[in-house]
């Protein structure tokens, strides 16, 4: 079945349609379909913050069915921060509402004239003024859609980031999952789409219901018997601090220092400390989202592992309760938690070094940083550098591009690339900018790497078996995303193996895919997202990471005395993949994969 489509303009209306069959067949959907939209209908001129850039949200064919960890979904753009394609991925259950709803995926173009949400319950589309909700944040905005539309109501919305225009805003859905990075919260904020509230039917009847169950049975036995999935199901993300701790991947003030407080490489002994709820996606056998109770009884969201390297690590807070609450308020204002602490951290560096002229942030001032936090969700009369983002930030303060923790223009996560090779390699050639969550590889950070990788497990350092293994990461994580199963499950809990992948795909569009075909799935949605990247970003093409963490070793830590060999890695990731010395597809290879150049 041809995947449906549901095209809204913001200021003409709304049309339903079909994609040609042949985006299914090689792109499966989801991911794969934002990618086949944008590269052939965004015009490659298009502002990334032009009325007419498209914001496209999709879920793959396992959403909506019966299937667990199947409720996401995916947005995509061409990206303020990168001007390249830009994604944020989102965990629970909208996206299995959209496709009860009648649609696999929305397009949003143009821009409203005052603010709007969009209404869908199956064939009744409507936008209405969200004139009362501007102002509110992400949890505020999702409760009063479900008083007004019904508890059975899915909410995704932008908090007051996206209203202001932080380069940086995501946008979150049902209060609870943050979709990140990009920057696709300021591009749903410029079209002035305050949120999208859904009302969908019931659960969708996949062809073979049979094969679904025996796969889901396989994964969920594996799930019960796994150490690695019980220390998710415990803390979440913030499960693999430990290992961060043990590998050196956690350094201080923006990576300049290996050494670490303690507190900090005591944190995920003190959080699995202490009470939790759980705030997992309904039936999963892995959640990986909690709260801590508070005495207001208001759940306060357990900081995973990028709050913790972030603004712990990397800018310096020692307080627990501070990074709790810095969680939170980057949930509520809908901030992406990684290019927030990586902003601040480069702010506190260019202030220490005298580069700004004033002293609003130390390092590790706790206030100082909450203030920070707060103004970035308020719009300033004059707009506050912060909220540029870090890759439009040093262009502001000159020489500082050696340590401004970007790649493409989007931000580093906290994770120090010198204490992990694999993880500098996944960071610098992703297409949507420096980001592990690109090809989800925390192969490095896990104690035993399932069988079903490539090749054998090599220390974090070395550089042995690492390019083959990250490719493959690249493009398995390219097929959940286009099947519509959760990237947490399959690649960051390692629940998933290729044939059970296969198995549900086949169960929930009743054709049969070989592993053969599975790959070059993966291959192709990789390939069209590199060729958008180098061919219309500005710096699409630069495949590198800056002179910190490239060529400044640690003097201090376990991570100390290297450096990523990042060129060498590359001639081999660019031959494996097909590619030229420069790192461009070539003509051969999009022959192959049926991509029109």
């Amino acid at each position: 079945m041809a995947l449906r489509t549901l095209t809204v303009d913001l200021e003409r209306g709304h049309a339903r349609q079909h994609l040609p069959a042949i985006v299914e067949r090689d792109y499966l959907g989801g991911r794969g379909a934002i990618a086949w939209l944008l590269w052939h209908h965004l015009p490659a001129d298009t502002p990334p913050m032009a009325p007419e850039n498209l914001l496209i949200f999709a879920a793959g064919p396992l959403a909506g069915t019966s299937a667990f960890a199947s409720g996401g979904f995916v947005v995509g753009t061409r990206s303020p921060l990168t001007g390249a394609i830009g994604y944020s991925w989102a965990q629970g259950h909208w996206g299995a509402q959209l496709r009860r709803a009648g649609y696999d995926v929305l397009v949003v173009r143009g821009q409203a004239p005052d603010w709007v949400y969009l209404y869908i319950d199956g064939d009744h589309v409507r936008l209405r003024s969200a004139e009362r909700l501007r102002g509110l944040d992400t949890v505020a905005t999702a409760a009063a859609l479900r008083a007004e539309h019904g508890d059975n109501t899915t909410t995704i919305c932008i908090g007051s980031a996206g209203e202001a225009e932080a380069a940086y805003a995501s946008i979150v859905a049902e209060g609870r999952y943050m979709a990140e990075p990009a920057g696709t919260g300021l591009v749903m904020g410029t079209k002035r789409l305050k949120a999208v509230a859904i009302r969908g039917g019931q659960p969708i009847t996949p062809p073979d219901e049979r094969r679904l169950a025996l796969a889901l049975d396989i994964i969920r036995r594996r799930v019960d018997t796994s150490a690695l999935a019980a220390g998710i199901g415990e803390l979440g993300s913030a499960h693999f601090l430990g290992r961060a701790v043990e590998v050196g991947a956690l350094t201080e003030q923006n990576g300049a220092h290996g050494k670490l407080d303690e507190q900090i490489a005591y944190a995920r002994a003190a959080f699995a400390a202490r009470p939790k709820h759980s705030r997992g996606c309904a039936g999963c056998p892995m959640p990986c989202y909690f709260d801590l109770p508070t005495r207001s009884g208001e759940g306060m969201p357990v900081p995973d592992l990028e709050i913790v390297a972030g603004f712990g690590a990397r800018c310096g807070i020692k307080s627990l309760e501070a990074l709790t609450t810095i969680a939170q308020r980057c949930l509520r204002l809908g901030l992406d938690p990684v290019a927030t602490s990586a902003s601040i951290a480069f702010m506190m560096e260019c202030q220490d070094r005298g580069l700004a002229p004033s002293r609003t942030l130390a390092w590790g001032d706790e206030q100082a940083v909450l203030n920070a936090i707060e103004r970035l969700g308020t719009r300033q009369e004059k707009r506050d550098i912060l909220s540029l983002g870090v890759g439009e930030m040093q262009e502001v303060f000159w020489g500082s591009s050696a340590f401004a923790p970007q790649a493409k223009g989007l931000a580093l996560p906290g994770l120090d690339p010198r204490a992990l090779t694999g993880f500098a390699l996944a960071l610098a050639t992703a297409p949507i900018g420096g980001d592990h969550r690109y090809a989800m590889y925390y192969d490095e950070l896990v104690d035993e790497p399932p069988a079903w990788l490539p090749e054998q497990p090599a220390a974090p350092q070395s550089l042995q078996h690492k390019v083959v293994r990250m490719i493959w990461h690249e493009r398995f994580a390219a097929v959940l995303d286009a099947a519509g199963l959760c990237r947490r499950l399959g690649l960051m809990g390692y629940q998933v193996s290729p044939g059970e992948l296969l198995a549900l795909i086949a169960a929930s569009t009743g054709v049969t895919v070989s592993g053969a075909d599975m790959a070059r799935i993966g291959e192709r949605i990789v390939t069209i997202e590199r060729l958008f990247a180098r061919r219309y970003a500005d710096n699409g093409g630069i495949d590198e990471l800056p002179e910190r963490w490239l060529e400044e070793p640690l003097a201090e830590g376990r991570a100390a005395n290297f450096n990523p060999p990042l060129n060498a890695m590359l001639a081999e990731y660019y031959r494996r993949h097909g590619w030229n010395r420069m790192g461009d597809p070539t003509a051969e290879r999009l022959t192959e994969l049926g991509i029109k150049g």
